[in-house]
């Protein structure tokens, strides 16, 4: 149990301590739409298993981003991310020797371009692909036999629409393999402060997920057994809406997520719901969030599951508020100009016709 604690921690700082070096060194990266990485532990379990602690140390290593300078300057021009996200996922069970079960492990290429429309809000689009398994290398549905093994292969056949995949799921060492692709869109509304920095966000996201056999679209591995696509179907569809402020120094973010899976296996649940609140005291990165989830586990082969959970934790914050060159002063100040020209104009015009006028009279 201390060692699982201490490895944890240790995973979290990491994540920590890859944006913290950054900030020191004013080259801080911001990814718009994004995973928060987060440790927490709750109540609410499936039927077979109890979860003690559920961590995701989410990383994002940056190739490139010049999103902070891109909405810090004075014109509208877009910025871009491009980068590797890392994204394991670990939870410990209450049994015998208190065990780590399938842990996943995503990957994920990505790219991110963002600009500032002339409302002062923020427009991203991402695409990301990667691949995305929990490393194991027996049946989904045996511990005896291998994956895709003959043996192995014969289970499925014994599937049909009315078999509850729950109680047959072997859940220490069945395989899940896939790999994936994601189109993302943001659209954040901002209301700034006198110092230019947003105090009120409204940030509304949606995203499609494929699953897909070849890795980039066209390597030949890494890629999903034929048998359980079939069972947990290719398409994800989600929608997010977070609502940001502040109150007494302190931000806080209030949030909603749906996903809706397609072409699953009748008894499992297409819906996962999740309800969060995160409060960020000091208005750093560092926060604390309470959730509820209800619907379809989000543990890789445990998507079958289906449960209400609600958990307390730690999480960290890729797209902090930071001060910005509004487009509305700038255009208010391209607008000005033209009114002071224009108005010189009228008096140059004026003075034309007066002088035209003396002219003629004399």
């Amino acid at each position: 149990m201390n060692h699982f604690v201490t490895f944890i921690i240790f995973l979290f700082t990491l994540s920590i301590i890859a944006q913290k070096d950054e900030k020191s060194l004013n080259l801080k990266d911001y990814y718009p739409i994004s995973q928060r990485p987060y440790i927490s532990g709750g109540v609410g379990n499936n039927d077979y298993e109890q979860i003690l602690f559920d961590a995701k140390p989410v990383v994002y290593y940056g190739i490139y981003n010049n999103i902070n300078k891109a909405l810090s300057q004075e014109s509208i021009k877009p910025g871009y991310a491009v980068y590797i996200n890392l994204q394991p996922q670990i939870r410990m069970y209450q049994e015998t020797s208190k065990p780590i079960k399938t842990p996943s492990y995503k990957v994920l290429f990505g790219w991110q371009p963002i600009i500032k429309t002339n409302n002062n809000d923020f427009l991203t689009f991402a695409f990301e692909t990667g691949h995305y398994s929990n490393g194991q290398s027996q049946g989904a549905f045996t511990e005896e036999f291998a994956d895709e093994s003959p043996e192995s292969n014969a289970i499925y056949d014994t599937i049909t629409n009315e078999t509850n995949l729950s109680q047959i799921l072997n859940r220490r060492s069945g395989n899940f393999s896939t790999n994936l692709s994601r189109l993302s869109f943001n659209y954040r509304l901002n209301k700034f402060d006198e110092n230019d920095k947003p105090t009120k966000i409204h940030s509304i996201t949606l995203s499609y997920q494929l699953y897909h056999n070849r890795f980039l679209g066209f390597l030949d591995f890494g890629g999903y057994n034929d048998r359980d696509i079939k069972l947990y179907g290719r398409n994800q569809i989600e929608g997010e809406y977070e609502f940001t402020s502040y109150y007494k120094g302190m931000r806080y973010v209030l949030g909603q997520e749906l996903f809706l899976h397609l072409d699953s296996h009748p008894s499992t649940s297409p819906i996962r719901s999740e309800t969060r609140g995160i409060l960020f005291p000091w208005d750093t990165d560092l926060g604390f969030f309470a959730q509820i989830d209800t619907g379809f586990d989000d543990y890789n082969y445990r998507f079958i599951d289906t449960f209400n959970r609600f958990s307390v934790g730690l999480t960290w914050d890729w797209f902090t508020p930071f001060v910005i060159k509004p487009a509305k002063k700038e255009l208010r100040e391209q607008k000005k100009e033209e009114r002071q020209e224009e108005k010189e104009l009228n008096e140059q015009q004026k003075l034309l016709e007066k002088q035209a006028e003396d002219g003629s009279d004399g």
